[in-house]
């Protein structure tokens, strides 16, 4: 039966999860060195909110099924659109930390909760192109066969690429070759003109692409950014002007620049990883 205090309660945990996840959201745009940065806030507060539910129901539920499908499903799709195991260690440290810190969680209540995800992560190891080695604790970076405390190859890589990025090719913003689904809509003089293509490069304030449309300098342009094709998913559009255009041999290079702050977790929901 249904208590008076219910809806209160439930409002308040609702209220504590967008509170964590928000927090999550924030802090992990202004990070400089996780590829996760570049996507807009509110679909880093779903995923945050996502890692949330699944934990609660480990801790509440004893539920191991939900918190190995969730490093599953971002573990897969995060391979997918080119970010690294880095990335996504990066990733489910900063969602353990924020809870700790921000939400009040006791540390020991994530002992089970790490071993599961340790699990979560070896069994990945034949479904995704990552290395991923054996024994690995994401805590750490750390695999049980490495020897005088060395960082996985992975961690290490991205730290070694990291240093060896020539300066002049930050612009301003953490830059990277990912290649995530966008929607492009705009008007030329021919009429409206629609596009699904995959960014060639992303940064905090905007993307680049290659298309064949006839796009301008200065032209203003409606971009679904991520854009997932489900029937059911959410893509968020954001405005952004065209800022450059190179003209290459696989097509036009086109960079836009965003007109709204990706950063605030408060902007109209929307979906990085759509589950089908």
């Amino acid at each position: 039966m249904r208590t008076a205090i219910d809806s209160p309660r439930k409002a308040q945990d609702n209220e504590r999860r967008q509170r964590y996840a928000s927090s999550v959201a924030r802090r992990l745009r202004a990070t400089s060195d996780c590829r996760f940065s570049l996507l807009p806030a509110p679909e880093l507060a779903r995923i945050a909110g996502k890692w949330y539910d699944a934990a609660l129901a480990v801790m509440n539920q004893c539920d191991p099924y939900s918190i190995d499908s969730l490093v599953h499903e971002y573990g897969c799709l995060a391979a997918e659109e080119g970010l690294t195991l880095a990335d996504l260690l990066q990733l489910l440290r900063l969602c353990r930390q924020v809870a700790i810190e921000e939400d009040g969680w006791r540390e020991e209540v994530f002992d089970n909760m790490d071993a599961l995800i340790d699990e979560a992560l070896s069994r990945l190891r034949h479904k995704v192109a990552w290395q991923i080695p054996e024994g690995l604790n994401y805590l750490t970076g750390k695999s049980c066969a490495d020897s005088g405390g060395e960082q996985s190859g992975q961690v290490e890589h991205l730290k070694l690429a990291k240093a060896a990025e020539p300066r002049g090719e930050r612009r301003g913003h953490f830059r990277n070759q990912l290649r995530l689904p966008i929607r492009i809509c705009g008007l030329l003089s021919s009429g409206p003109v629609e596009e699904i293509t995959s960014t060639t490069n992303i940064s905090k304030g905007g993307v680049y692409f290659l298309s064949r449309n006839s796009y301008f300098k200065g032209m203003r342009l409606q971009v679904a950014y991520p854009y997932w094709g489900a029937p059911d998913a959410i893509n968020r559009t954001y405005p952004a002007d065209v800022t450059r255009i190179d003209e290459r041999k696989e097509g036009r290079g086109v960079a836009l620049k965003f007109l709204v702050n990706l950063d605030s977790p408060s902007t109209a929901p929307a979906t990085i990883f759509h589950q089908g």
